[in-house]
């Protein structure tokens, strides 16, 4: 029997493969054609600080808070009680308190991670592991480190800092822990007595200003729709898809021209390569001798052949308006990547026909998993869709969070 496992040198790594793993059970993630790396930079620009295995935004609060118990900790007690074991220990209690709670208030569980795991050794996916780059980069921790060097240099200086008064922390270098840990509202110690995943006005507010005022965030989705009060709007049902939502946003005036165009060139790449998973579902159907994939995989190529044709995707500068977003966040695409996206749009700028464009596909298919496609390897149970098909990015992910946000100014 097989089994998968890794070796990893810190959070990062670790939540980086967490993702992927997630990623792998959600229908229409698998990436049969190599365009993960230009979807995930796309969603990097618009969604930064969210990931595809965060839940609520509580735990945007929840992590800081368990960090400065730690921190309000006498310090022979901070000695005897490693800020690791702490952090263990505090999140397997929060995900009691959160299932405690929700279920004597007729809450729902969904969103409580580690709700099934509390009860038989503890929380698998850490909180504290899922959100740490939010945390860094929404400015909630201070620091450039990974999650196991921040806890390491905190129980280094264990005997040299204390954690200071101030509600909003403290920009004094010599209190470190809440010059390194903004304090959510919220009572200390205390704080997760009562701990639901809904938000009040007080914290929902705390995450508002995170999210939506740091200058080098302006142009990602929560900033905008926060700033310009359009996050309401956003999040009615009809945009809940993700190209339903690049419509609207090409409307409202009061959004950002760099947000617009980014939004609008995540939607035309996802336009590009749909094409491409639906040819690959075609040749996946022929395999298995599909006949119902197969007649929807011709229904929908038509379908989307001649709306690509009419929104123009297709053009002389389409390759490098893809390869756009990479290369702003300094990410380098595997070259036959780029090779068969630049084959892909050729080929349909001039209208190539059917047969050519499965050429094209069959060909990446092959080389972008040598002896592991799908194409190679038949799938041994029987699906209605195969690998990716349109792209949703984050927008599920931020969906989410924004609505826990305006849920809580609400309250």
């Amino acid at each position: 029997m097989m089994r998968l496992g890794w070796v990893d040198f810190s959070s990062d790594d670790r939540t980086r493969v967490q993702e992927v793993l997630a990623l792998l059970t959600e229908p229409g993630t698998l990436d049969e054609l190599g365009i993960g790396q230009i979807r995930d930079a796309f969603s990097d620009l618009l969604f930064p600080g969210f990931s595809t295995i965060q839940t609520r935004a509580r735990y945007f609060l929840a992590v800081p808070h368990i960090f400065l118990d730690w921190a309000s900790l006498p310090l022979v007690k901070r000695r005897n009680r490693p800020i690791e074991v702490h952090l263990r220990e505090a999140e397997n209690e929060l995900a009691r308190k959160l299932k405690e709670n929700h279920e004597v208030a007729g809450l729902p569980l969904d969103g409580i991670i580690g709700h099934t795991m509390v009860d038989s050794g503890g929380v698998a996916r850490r909180p504290s592991s899922t959100y740490w780059n939010g945390l860094r980069l929404f400015n909630i921790i201070n620091s450039q480190n990974s999650l196991a060097e921040f806890c390491r240099d905190w129980k280094q200086d264990v005997g040299n800092h204390s954690a200071v008064d101030a509600e909003e922390g403290s920009d004094d270098a010599e209190h470190r822990f809440e010059s390194n840990v903004r304090r959510p509202p919220g009572a200390r110690n205390t704080w997760r007595d009562d701990v639901t995943l809904n938000l009040n006005r007080a914290e929902a507010e705390f995450l508002s200003l995170r999210f939506s005022t740091l200058k080098e965030l302006e142009h990602s989705v929560a900033a905008q729709l926060l700033s310009t009060k359009l996050a309401a709007k956003a999040l009615t049902e009809k945009y809940k898809r993700f190209a339903a939502f690049s419509v609207w946003v090409s409307g409202q005036a009061s959004l950002s021209s760099v947000f617009k165009e980014r939004i609008a060139r995540a939607q035309r790449f996802s336009d590009a390569v749909e094409g491409a998973h639906i040819i690959f579902n075609g040749l996946l159907a022929h395999e298995l001798e599909d006949d119902d994939l197969a007649e929807q995989c011709v229904e929908y190529f038509a379908s989307w052949r001649a709306r690509v044709a009419q929104s123009k995707v297709f053009h002389s500068g389409a390759l490098v308006e893809w390869l756009d977003a990479p290369r702003a966040l300094g990410v380098t695409v595997n070259p036959r990547t780029v090779a068969f996206l630049d084959d892909w749009n050729e080929a349909m700028s001039k209208g190539a026909p059917k047969k050519k464009l499965e050429g094209i596909v069959r060909a990446q298919a092959l080389k972008n998993k040598p002896g592991r496609s799908l194409l190679v390897r038949l799938p041994r149970s029987k699906s209605t869709w195969y690998g990716m098909k349109e792209l949703e990015y984050r927008w599920s992910t931020a969906r989410g969070m924004l609505r826990d946000v305006m849920e809580g100014q609400n309250a």
